[in-house]
């Protein structure tokens, strides 16, 4: 038997992206349900991935507020799957700290559930990520609650590549 090696490339893949939907508030909780504008950033970087189609596993940062009255900080775990080479499904789980409306700061845990485009940028560190999502929040405070966020996730290369484009055609 003849075995024959090759190189296999698998750089971290980074993804930045602000997110924008609607929170339902205390949808588990002491009050009533609550629905809010969200609005909110995230960063994560994906190891494991040599080319699109491929798993991968890496943490993930994220912010957000809920119509302003709190700030949600976070971070943890995700794991994409390859549902079809360009559109992956990617699942996330991690805690955050919630301060705002009332409260001082309060640990909870966060589970995302994205879907959406992800690619494989074979010349940079930076790949495009742009889909829908659903997150649950939980806060175990005295008086806990579920909070469940649905919206979008835009790209943060999508906001700027206009301007980009702007600049260099007015360079040239």
């Amino acid at each position: 038997m003849l075995a024959v090696s090759v190189p296999v490339r698998a750089d971290p893949q980074a993804s930045l992206g602000l997110t924008a939907g609607a929170a339902l508030q205390d949808v588990a909780g002491p009050g009533p349900v609550a629905p809010m504008f969200h609005v909110g950033g995230r960063a994560d970087v994906l190891w494991l991935r040599s080319r699109p189609g491929q798993m991968a596993l890496g943490p993930y940062a994220d912010v957000a507020t809920a119509w302003f009255t709190n700030v949600d900080t976070g971070a943890g775990l995700e794991w994409l799957l390859p549902v079809t080479t360009d559109f992956p499904a990617i699942l996330s789980a991690g805690a955050f700290a919630r301060n705002g409306a009332g409260r001082s700061w309060a640990p909870g845990v966060e589970g995302t559930l994205f879907l959406g485009a992800r690619s494989f940028n074979f010349h940079s560190w930076y790949g495009m990520s742009t889909g829908l999502f659903v997150q649950g929040r939980w806060v175990p405070e005295p008086t806990a609650t579920l909070d469940v966020v649905l919206g979008i996730q835009l790209d943060a290369e999508l906001l700027v590549l206009p301007w980009l484009l702007l600049n260099a055609a007015l360079q040239h």
